[in-house]
């Protein structure tokens, strides 16, 4: 699927300020994230079907963000740490990227 970015030029600091207030998110394919914290720059948050427990990189996500063209789930692998449906998904809860 293609999506253009809302805000290509975002700085770290807006988007960790979008950030941090989420409580509730979901992956590209419906599965539903609980945020527990938001502690410096790394999100944790609960994966709601399985009950893991799972810290994802806010400044990887906002890299990723910034730096790739195709926003496919395999393409965040460079930036974050087993959580690329999760980072995907926080972008377009927070309305980065659209269809």
């Amino acid at each position: 699927m293609k999506y253009t970015k809302t805000k290509p030029a975002i700085s770290f600091e807006e988007f960790y300020k979008i950030a941090k207030p989420v409580k509730h998110f979901k992956s590209l394919n419906g599965k539903t994230y609980d945020v527990q914290s938001v502690i410096d720059h790394k999100i944790k948050f609960l994966r709601v079907s399985t009950g893991e427990i799972w810290t994802m990189d806010l400044k990887g996500v906002h890299q990723a963000y910034c730096e790739l063209t195709d926003f496919k789930t395999i393409n965040f692998k460079p930036y974050v740490t087993r959580t690329h449906s999760p980072a995907l998904g926080l972008l377009l809860h927070l309305g980065l990227l659209v269809k």
